[in-house]
């Protein structure tokens, strides 16, 4: 009898050996994938930011038929050219704000997302990174989106500027998967309206033709308006 409880409490120690082996395997082995589970899940929270803020100004402006005149008004003079232009701010403030929520919601229409890495990625090694069976990890997201409007004016011929409204997103938010908590942002843009503006042609221009040894202009030529 006193043979049996030894016995026992021999495969039990053995038996906690084990465990404890196994654990610290298991720490060890997680320990080293962490960096590759923590790039790749960086990797595809931006992806779904962007697409998501994508996502997210391409549906509102479709749901609330945006086109330049609503955001800007442009103030012309008799002759019908354009002296100054305002920005209508209330609409840029609501649409703002839109877009904002927009992207926060689309990117919590998912509780979780799904995270799969295969199993020759961890090694290491170039010739078996991307091959295997895959792990499969879960992941959350909680993000915060700022959205600004901005302008941008670029030269489209004589007396012709191309006026440009753009969107800019930046997300910040957190990552949480596998137990660790990693901060996280994103940023995109995009045209949400354009618009060329006519001015009125000059009687006279000016052509600056630099050489390529002289950056300052080496032949200037000025065709002059005929004096009538």
């Amino acid at each position: 009898m006193l043979n049996l409880r030894k016995n026992k409490k021999y495969k039990l120690r053995i038996f906690l050996i084990f465990l404890l082996c196994v654990a610290v395997l298991l720490g060890i082995t997680f320990h080293k994938m962490h960096p590759v589970i923590m790039r790749y899940a960086v990797s595809a929270a931006e992806t779904i930011m962007l697409n998501s803020a994508n996502e997210a100004i391409l549906k509102i402006l479709e749901e609330n038929n945006v086109s330049y005149d609503d955001i800007v008004r442009l103030t012309t003079n008799d002759e019908g050219y354009v002296t100054s232009l305002e920005i209508d701010i209330y609409e840029v403030n609501r649409l703002k704000s839109n877009i904002s929520n927009a992207t926060a919601s689309i990117i919590e229409e998912e509780e979780f997302y799904d995270l799969a890495i295969p199993i020759g990625t961890f090694l290491g090694n170039t010739y078996t990174t991307g091959f295997g069976p895959s792990l499969k990890f879960k992941m959350q997201l909680t993000t915060t989106a700022f959205v600004d409007f901005r302008h941008e004016f670029k030269s489209a011929g004589i007396n012709q500027v191309l006026h440009i409204i753009m969107v800019d997103i930046d997300i910040e938010g957190s990552l949480i998967i596998t137990g660790y908590n990693k901060g996280i942002s994103a940023s995109t843009s995009a045209i949400a309206a354009q618009t060329v503006i006519v001015g009125k042609s000059p009687d006279a221009f000016t052509s600056v033709i630099e050489s390529q040894t002289d950056n300052t202009g080496g032949l200037i030529n000025d065709y002059g308006a005929i004096a009538e």
